[in-house]
C-alpha cells in the first residue's frame, strides 16, 4: 500500500479531513445537542444514547489506533502485521480493541439507520422495521468480520 501514488494526500482528504469533522462535530452534538427524551420507543431512546456513547468512544478509539498503527512509522516502530501482533497480545488492549470494533460497527449500522430515517428513505413504520433489520445484519456481519480479523491478529483464530 505504501507504494500507491499520493497515498498520503487520499489519507488526508478521504479519510482524515472527514473523520475529523465527523468526530469533532458528533462531540459536539452528543454534549450539546439536545436530550432524547420520548422522541422514540423505548429501544430506540437506548440507540441514541449507545450512538452517542461510541460515538465518543470512538475519537478516542481512533486516535489511540492511528498513533499506534499509521503514525507508527513517525517513531520509527516499522508497520507491519507483526506490529499489530504485538498490540493485542496485550490482553487489556485486545479488549480494547474488540469494543472498538463493535462500538463502530455499531456507530456505523445505527447511523444506517438514523440516516435512513432522517432523509426520508424510510418513512412507513414497516420500512423503519426493514431498516432495523437491514442495520442490524449490517452490525452482525461487520461485527463478525472485524473481530475475527483482531483474534487472528492475537493469535487465537
Amino acid at each position: 500500500m505504501e507504494s500507491l501514488p499520493y497515498l498520503y494526500f487520499l489519507e488526508v482528504t478521504v479519510i482524515a479531513l472527514p473523520m475529523i469533522f465527523h468526530g469533532v462535530y458528533g462531540v459536539y452534538y452528543a454534549f450539546l445537542g439536545s436530550i432524547n427524551t420520548n422522541r422514540y420507543s423505548y429501544a430506540r431512546n437506548w440507540m441514541y444514547m449507545l450512538q452517542r456513547f461510541t460515538g465518543v468512544f470512538l475519537v478516542i478509539f481512533i486516535a489511540w489506533h492511528v498513533w499506534e498503527t499509521r503514525l507508527a512509522k513517525l517513531r520509527g516502530v516499522e508497520v507491519n502485521a507483526e506490529m499489530m501482533q504485538n498490540i493485542v497480545d496485550n490482553p487489556l488492549m485486545l479488549i480494547f480493541y474488540i469494543v472498538g470494533i463493535l462500538s463502530a460497527t455499531f456507530h456505523f449500522a445505527n447511523g444506517l439507520w438514523s440516516f435512513a430515517i432522517t432523509w426520508g428513505i424510510t418513512q412507513s413504520p414497516r420500512s423503519q422495521r426493514f431498516m432495523s433489520y437491514v442495520s442490524g445484519a449490517v452490525f452482525l456481519a461487520l461485527s463478525f468480520v472485524g473481530i475475527r480479523s483482531i483474534l487472528t491478529f492475537a493469535g487465537i483464530l
